[in-house]
This record gives C-alpha cells, sequence and structure tokens, in this order.
C-alpha cells in the first residue's frame, strides 16, 4: 500500500513507531527524568493536606475524615477505611460520649491550624513516611503533628496509617493501633 508521497505502510509505520519512542525517552535524553519517589510522595502529600483543611473547616453531618475516605477513597488502604468507618459508626451509636476517635485522625489535633508543610520523606521497606507539620500564626511547629505513611500501589500513592510520634502510651504511636485500642475498650463494655 502506498501513502502520499511514495510512503509505503511499512515506511509509515515505522516513523509512528520511532515517534512514540521519541516522545516516552526524551525528557530522560533531556535529562528531565521523571521526580523521584520521594518528590512524587511528598507533593502528593502536600496536596492532600491543602485539599484537607478546606474538608475540615467545612459543616456536616459527617467527620472531615470520613468525607475524605468517600471523596478520596482511592488515596486510603482499605485497611484504613475499613477501620475508620467502624470507629465511625461506633461513635455514632454512641452519641454524647466518646467511644470512639476525639481527635482529627489526619491532622493529629483538634483545632485546625492555618495551614501543614509537607517536608521530610524517609523510606521504609516499600513504604513512605512523610514528616507533616503544622503552621500557625505564621509559624512552624519544631516538631511534625503527624507523619502519614503511604505506598506506591498501582502507580497511585495510598495512605496506609497516621504516625503521631512517640508518646507515653505505645497505643497511641499511630491510628492504626489506636483504633485497635478502642475497638478492643469498646468490646470489653458490650
Amino acid at each position: 500500500m502506498k501513502f502520499s508521497g511514495g510512503r509505503t505502510a511499512l515506511t509509515y509505520m515505522s516513523m509512528v513507531l520511532v515517534s512514540i519512542l521519541l516522545v516516552g525517552y526524551l525528557p530522560q535524553a533531556l535529562g528531565q527524568n521523571p521526580p523521584a519517589p520521594d518528590a512524587a510522595c511528598k507533593a502528593y502529600v502536600q496536596k492532600f493536606y491543602d485539599y484537607y483543611l478546606k474538608e475540615v473547616g467545612k459543616e456536616s453531618k459527617e467527620t472531615a475524615d470520613i468525607r475524605a475516605i468517600k471523596s478520596k477513597n482511592f488515596a486510603f488502604s482499605e485497611e484504613l477505611k475499613m477501620q475508620l468507618k467502624a470507629d465511625d459508626a461506633a461513635a455514632a451509636k454512641s452519641p454524647g460520649e466518646i467511644v470512639g476517635l476525639d481527635f482529627d485522625p489526619f491532622l493529629n489535633a483538634q483545632d485546625q491550624p492555618e495551614h501543614y508543610v509537607a517536608e521530610k520523606v524517609s523510606q521504609k521497606g516499600d513504604h513512605y513516611l512523610v514528616s507533616v507539620y503544622s503552621v500557625s500564626g505564621g509559624k512552624k511547629e519544631a516538631k511534625p503533628a503527624v507523619t502519614p505513611e503511604l505506598e506506591l500501589k498501582n502507580k497511585q500513592w495510598t495512605f496506609v496509617n497516621f504516625h503521631y510520634g512517640k508518646s507515653d502510651i505505645p497505643d497511641n504511636e499511630n491510628l492504626l493501633l489506636i483504633l485497635k485500642t478502642l475497638r478492643a475498650e469498646r468490646a470489653k463494655h458490650k
């Protein structure tokens, strides 16, 4: 088969294939490598916190964390979503009593600071930990407020846990441990 200008189908397909390959490799050839996992993870966490602080300020019957796991379902591990929903359901069954989380698990706070800043990223196996600092009155706190733990699954960052730093109570170090402890306490009182 001949195309205009005397090109054959094989020549045309060769040009298409070369073009596709150049588009895929051109950024690397020009020294524009895709962002490192650390940088991509940090940017993802910052974008989440920018979104989430807007969610916290909205009036709703649902807590901001539950709204976030519903609207950004893909951003959370199945385990984390399941545990947060179970805690929320338990709290809804006991209005006026504290039987579940009594703080915002993504902010590690009861009051909302003006801003959060994602900074240091460290890798632990196939998981990434991002230190997130609260900013109030234009001043960044000295220690991270929270350290989200993420993994990269199918080219998508997923929150798997939130760490709160060392505590006098070891069960308060991270969100999944706190949820497990609260679940055990509720089971004792049934």
